[in-house]
């Protein structure tokens, strides 16, 4: 399970178990979404299909997937959602459930999302919660969800209050991670990721020493690095590597704590903060942009708590700065919304919060950081 610099083979096809006894099939790499057809036969699926994807999605790869669902096989529907957060509404979450009993969809039959993450979000949950439990397949097609929002069985629609209030664990059958739908990917978003790729790049020595996973040779933020030198384009043969290395993790994460008890707090790192300037901000920040200034924040508080030296701090910030992303607040966002929004975060415990702050060096984190609510002002 090390991860290699380089992958431009065949799809890698991993089983996953989670403490919960649910079994993921995961492929990675180019071609992964012919196996659509094939995958539904193995999980013994049956024959209707309900396809979720968001417009700027469809125009690109919605007849392709529909060319791997035959219709003699199978009988296919599709719904088109808005573009972004917009879709994760109760509101839509009722389109879904009233598109399958209309359709009389049963227990075997299954939900894929084609998308991003805010797609795998609503229709993990619309599947988890329709007859108590549909199959799920997600065929994600934006970096971000290769790397982190299709992997882990986290659903979630927004609230009022904030981003993902309401959710549930569950877990799809399989995830169809397939490098050649980056190609249509706008640049912006795929520099977004970027936020995501340097969350797994922070944790990843504590994941190895924790779980199952293994280094490779070169750590991950070194690997990141250099490919954000040399463009950060989707053809990069280093990509293949950052992807497989990043879902390699959340996978060891979450089959050790899939329903984020301990371990899986890990994974938050960033994201209090990060979360609440989306919600703030009206979502005119992408996750990937808010998730990269809630570690720079996170880390510069880290610094100011001497966990860690100020060189990593400026080296987080440099690595951003590069990379053409953000890592301070934007100017114009009401501080005082953004410490009330971070308050009512999922993680909070009574008057703390459990934040995830680097500890000694990028690669180590302390994933059980009680901090005072009082004190979230010292974040932004």
């Amino acid at each position: 399970m090390r991860h290699k610099t380089r992958h431009r083979g065949p799809v890698i096809t991993m089983m996953w178990n989670t403490a919960l006894e649910v079994r993921t099939r995961v492929a990675v790499g180019a071609g992964a979404r012919t196996k659509l057809a094939g995958t539904l036969a193995q999980i013994n699926a049956g024959k209707r299909v309900l396809v979720l994807c968001q417009p700027s999605t469809a125009v690109h790869w919605l007849r392709d997937v529909l060319e791997n669902l035959p219709g003699e096989d199978f009988k296919v529907t599709t719904l088109e959602v808005p573009d972004g957060e917009a879709c994760k509404t109760t509101d839509w979450l009722f389109r879904i459930w009233e598109h399958l009993q209309e359709r009389g969809f049963d227990r075997r039959d299954t939900v894929i999302a084609l998308g991003g993450g805010s797609v795998s979000d609503l229709a993990g949950f619309a599947a988890s919660t329709y007859l108590r439990g549909l199959n799920l397949i997600i065929v994600p097609t934006s970096l971000l969800a290769q790397v982190d929002a299709a992997i882990g069985g986290k659903t979630g629609i927004n609230l009022s209050a904030g981003k993902n209030l309401a959710g549930t664990f569950f877990f799809p059958r399989a995830v169809l991670a397939d490098q050649d739908m980056l190609s249509t990917v706008p640049r912006k978003q795929l520099i977004g990721a970027i936020g995501e790729i340097l969350k797994y790049a922070l944790i990843e020595e504590t994941v190895a020493k924790t779980t199952d996973y293994e280094m490779g040779p070169t750590p991950l933020i070194d690997l990141l690095e250099k490919i954000i030198q040399d463009g950060f384009d989707v053809d990069d043969p280093g990509l293949s590597g950052l992807i497989t290395s990043c879902i390699k993790m959340k996978l060891y994460i979450v089959a050790r704590d899939p329903m984020e008890s301990g371990l899986r707090r890990i994974l938050n790192l960033g994201h209090t903060l990060g979360h609440a300037l989306e919600k703030v901000g009206d979502f005119k920040l992408s996750h990937g942009e808010a998730v990269g200034i809630g570690i720079a924040q996170t880390t510069k508080l880290s610094v100011q708590q001497k966990r860690i030296d100020k060189a990593a701090s400026e080296r987080i910030k440099d690595l951003l700065f590069r990379a053409g992303l953000p890592h301070e607040l934007p100017k114009g966002l009401n501080k005082d919304e953004i410490v009330a929004t971070m308050a009512h975060d999922k993680k909070r415990h009574g008057d703390n919060i459990k934040l995830v702050l680097p500890q000694t060096r990028l690669g180590v984190v302390d994933y059980e950081v009680l901090f005072p609510l009082a004190d979230l002002n010292k974040l932004v």
